[in-house]
Parts: structure tokens; C-alpha cells; sequence
């Protein structure tokens, strides 16, 4: 059995996923939810742990996040290794907010 969910848009039907196997849209949906709030907490988390850090170098270097990465970006900082830890902090704040934002935005029509 294949069974395809689609999202109405106007004239356009714009395919979401598909599903295969014997389980119904009705007993998918709910697994979907509990695994896309799931993940939504498990990527807050994450992104709570890098800003954390981030809070951390800014308060030892007396300096924000996004004045740092513009120094370091441009070459100013130079090549220690904690500046590298620091931009990867930076890194995985960002990444982690953005998949958090992205997972917290998905919604069912009813």
C-alpha cells in the first residue's frame, strides 16, 4: 500500500511525504508528531548548551558573539585554539537554533 500525503495550496497540490507499508495515515500522523517534538526538545537542548558556552568566551574576552565572529572571519583574532572552540560553539548555536526554529514551525492543517 502506498499512500500519499499532499498539502492543498491554492491550485497546487504540493507532495509532503509518502508513506509505504500497511499504516494508515491516521496511525502515522501521531508517530510523526511525538518524533518532530521529540527532536524539537532534543535540538532546544542543544542549541541551550552552545549559547551557554558562547555566554562563557563572551564573558571572558569581554566581547559579543557576533563581534568576535566578524574579528575572526576577517583574521583579526588569530589562529589560537580557543578561538576555534569559540567558533564552533558559534557554529552549533546557530545550527541548532535554526533546526529547533524549523521543527517548531511544522504544523498539521486540520
Amino acid at each position: 500500500m502506498l499512500n500519499t500525503l499532499k498539502e492543498e495550496a491554492g491550485e497546487n497540490t504540493e507532495h509532503i511525504f509518502t508513506l509505504s507499508g500497511t499504516h494508515s495515515r491516521e496511525e502515522t500522523r501521531p508517530v510523526i508528531d511525538e518524533v518532530l517534538k521529540e527532536h524539537a526538545g532534543f535540538a532546544y537542548i542543544r542549541f541551550t548548551g552552545f549559547e551557554k558556552e558562547c555566554r562563557t568566551y563572551e564573558a571572558r574576552y569581554g566581547m559579543g558573539s557576533e563581534e568576535f565572529l566578524r574579528r575572526f572571519e576577517s583574521g583579526d583574532m588569530g589562529d589560537d585554539l580557543h578561538w576555534f572552540d569559540w567558533y564552533a560553539a558559534l557554529r552549533g548555536k546557530k545550527l541548532w537554533e535554526r533546526k529547533h526554529s524549523v521543527l517548531r514551525g511544522i504544523s498539521w492543517k486540520t
